[in-house]
């Protein structure tokens, strides 16, 4: 056996360690999943020699670098996944200006601020939120800031939109299983501009086109998409959101930077 690969065993037993006697996680009793699950990431956030050592493993992990993403306007790194336990723990960090999108999700999660704050918007949706919602039905009913140290956790049923406010936010998350295949997202900004213009005017010529299951680079208020889970995206999206590995050695880099691990 290999150092690395010793060193990958070591790691993944001690981070059994820290959940070995959790059992499934009902989110729908919110405020028990709440408490433990803030409980268990922010104990993990705080064992910077694990953080570090599951984080500098990832590359020599094919089953958790093939979940290593660049996306629009954020990177993501997955450290850990129990898929018995149905638990994962994901690093995001910002990387560029986050539009204010009205979405839930395919899973319910906790996330623990790490560096950064995030403006957190909560929505309701009249008649339910789907591909036939328009902007005006998704109003805000709260709006609340998020800053480095907080948790929250947010059941997969939730609306809401946590722009980030400062870019290279930095949040390390605790995800349950998915339970849908699917969650829309609706943009209550536009992002772009003369692309967002032009989508417009194609959409007034026509009807309303079929949701993209791929976030758009460019989009008019009101536009929705789906995000989906990575077995339904196809092998060449896989391959554009894929993270390289010189962005990879740069986030190991700025974290420890940072004090983060």
């Amino acid at each position: 056996m290999s150092i690395e690969t010793a060193d990958r065993v070591h790691v993944n037993n001690t981070v059994v360690g820290l959940f070995e006697n959790v059992g499934p996680i009902d989110w729908d009793d919110l405020p028990a999943a709440a408490e433990l699950t803030q409980r268990l990431i922010r104990e993990f956030a705080a064992d910077k020699a694990l953080f570090r050592r599951l984080l500098f493993a990832v590359e020599h992990d094919p089953y958790l670098w093939a979940k290593c993403e660049e996306d629009v306007v954020e990177d993501k790194i997955v450290l850990w996944d129990d898929v018995e336990k149905g638990l994962r723990i994901r690093l995001r960090m910002s990387t560029d200006h986050q539009q204010q999108l009205a979405h839930n999700h395919r899973f319910s999660f906790t996330n623990l601020v790490l560096r950064g704050t995030y403006l957190h918007r909560n929505y309701v949706a009249r008649n339910g939120f789907d591909e036939n919602t328009l902007p005006d039905d998704v109003q805000p009913v709260m709006l609340h800031q998020d800053r480095a140290g907080e948790c929250f956790t947010i059941h997969h049923n939730a609306l809401h939109s946590t722009p980030f406010t400062e870019l290279g936010t930095i949040s390390l998350v605790l995800r349950g299983n998915p339970v849908k295949d699917r969650a829309p997202v609706m943009f209550k900004e536009a992002r772009g501009r003369e692309e967002a213009l032009q989508q417009l005017e194609e959409s007034r010529e026509g009807q309303r086109s079929e949701l993209s299951e791929v976030e758009p680079e460019a989009a008019e208020v009101g536009t929705m998409f789906w995000r989906v889970g990575e077995d339904r995206e196809s092998a060449e999206r896989r391959a554009e959101r894929q993270m390289t590995k010189e962005k990879y050695h740069y986030w190991c880099h700025r974290l420890e930077e940072l004090g983060i691990i």
